[in-house]
């Protein structure tokens, strides 16, 4: 399985940190999901649900206030002005 870091930010510090399989996200356009070896990307984000796809198995969501992701070199960054874990 191909995996990549990613880590999901807010003002306060880091929400989350790991090797994933995968991100699911809510971009403005229409969600979409990066996977490893994805293009490099910027793109804004709307408010809605984060799937995180953990490469050790299992997944776990985000609800996000809308942002930005920025994806680079297997490197997936989310900034958000508020995330809250959905468990």
């Amino acid at each position: 399985m191909s995996k990549f870091n990613a880590q999901i930010l807010t003002p306060e510090g880091s929400l989350y940190e790991g090797e994933v399989s995968g991100v699911k996200l809510p971009g403005t356009l229409g969600s979409f999901e990066v996977k490893a070896n994805h293009a490099p990307i910027v793109s804004t984000l709307e408010k809605g649900e984060v799937l995180v796809r953990k490469a050790t198995g299992g997944d776990t969501t985000f609800t996000i206030s809308g942002g930005f992701v920025e994806v680079n070199n297997n490197k997936l960054t989310l900034l958000a002005e508020s995330v809250e874990e959905n468990g």
